[in-house]
């Protein structure tokens, strides 16, 4: 791999996150307009949205062995070049069997890539691991923002709004400008530059052995990367519903909903940071996670209560992002050399199956009871869960690190 000025390198990992939620988060604003196009059930329009997210997962593990045995450049190329293939791929479909595939394979795109942005990190910005974990995760959050943006209101307006294979090809387009911009630059054919020295706490001897799955340190990690998960997919999935049926109009709710996501922005970039500052994880990860549990205790308990309830939007989003932030740099730390990418792997693994649960089981308490107060009731425990995990997550002692 090509030895480029970090600027450069956190720029194109930047440019890589940003590229795995755009054509993931894009798909919402052109659904309705397919499942009229191909004739689909509402079952099958849920699952083209369900499969990409478990395909992450499921390909979280073998992607992150790809990125220690195979290299994190070459796995990131890989992954990318399916995201980009398989996306544009979507546009061209004309039943569901076949759209069904290559979702699939687009999910698994992401899944490869992922593991590999921890190890890369690890690697070029060892000193400041925090900091350019907040600027590359950022990209997720700007990748939906602009997804999100710009599907809707500008590409239906050029397009049609019964166009929606115009926006797929259009990110499956984006995808492959991307992913030729890292092949060129970063060369993935060459080596891999080599790891810093390792600032875990496990011996060179005992890495042949050695597992995230029977790590206790890595479960924490995963674990506390699930709930985050559970909590930030249910309430994407739910929020604006809850409002609704606390009756608060569609402009309320579009505006809580809006400063939501606009505290998961600043909050993925400066918990990371903060940790960098203290030399120390846990406390970030504890800050962000009492942010997102008071967040929802108000929402559970006073969800109408002004000026209050836009401060539970807010320190909800700034909870969530900050954990899921701390969350991606702890793979890097706790693993041995060589084996980032199987951390980070595990944590994706067990964190999207979890995730995948969070919207499904307050759909069905919502079914059975009526409402949504039992279901509201299971974000204050998330977030005393949070809070515990943030407490035992492994934490190196300071002069371990770089």
């Amino acid at each position: 791999m090509s030895r480029q000025s970090p600027v450069i390198v956190l720029s194109l990992l930047w440019l890589v996150a940003v590229n795995l939620r755009t054509g993931f988060i894009g798909l919402g604003p052109v659904l309705p307009g397919l499942t009229l196009d191909l004739d689909l059930t509402h079952t099958q329009a849920s699952a083209l949205v369900a499969l990409p997210t478990a395909m992450m997962g499921l390909a979280a593990t073998p992607g992150g062995r790809l990125a220690d045995r195979w290299g994190a450049g070459r796995a990131i190329a890989l992954g990318m070049a399916i995201v980009a293939v398989a996306g544009a791929a979507r546009a061209g479909t004309t039943a569901f069997v076949p759209l069904v595939v290559v979702t699939v394979l687009f999910g698994i795109g992401i899944g490869l890539s992922q593991p590999a942005l921890p190890r890369l990190a690890r690697i070029w910005f060892p000193g400041r691991l925090g900091a350019s974990t907040g600027i590359y995760a950022s990209g997720f959050v700007c990748g939906a923002i602009i997804s999100a943006s710009l599907t809707g209101p500008v590409l239906f307006r050029l397009l049609g709004e019964r166009n929606w294979r115009g926006p797929l090809a259009l990110w499956g387009g984006f995808a492959l400008l991307i992913c030729g911009a890292w092949i060129v630059t970063m060369r993935p054919w060459r080596s891999e530059p080599a790891s810093v020295t390792p600032i875990s706490e496990i011996a060179p001897e005992q890495v042949a052995g050695w597992s995230p799955w029977r790590d206790r340190g890595a479960w924490w990690v995963a674990l506390l990367f699930a709930a985050q998960g559970i909590a930030y997919y249910l309430l994407i999935a739910w929020m604006p519903a809850v409002y609704e049926d606390a009756g608060l109009s569609a402009g309320q709710i579009a505006a809580l909903y809006a400063t939501f996501n606009a505290a998961t922005l600043p909050a993925i970039v400066g918990f990371p940071a903060l940790s960098d500052r203290l030399g120390a994880r846990r406390p970030a990860a504890l800050i962000a996670s009492i942010l997102f549990a008071g967040g929802a205790i108000g929402l559970a308990v006073a969800p109408l209560a002004d000026p209050w309830r836009w401060l539970w939007a807010a320190t909800l989003g700034a909870g969530v992002a900050g954990v899921f932030a701390i969350t991606l740099v702890l793979p890097a730390e706790i693993a041995p050399r060589g084996r980032t990418g199987a951390v980070a792997g595990m944590v994706l693994a067990v964190g999207y199956a979890g995730s995948a649960l969070g919207p499904v089981i307050a759909g069905v308490v919502r079914d059975v009871t009526g409402s949504f107060a039992t279901a509201l009731a299971m974000m204050p425990l998330l977030g005393l869960g949070m809070v515990a995990l943030s407490l035992i997550v492994p934490e190196l002692p300071k002069t371990r690190r770089h």
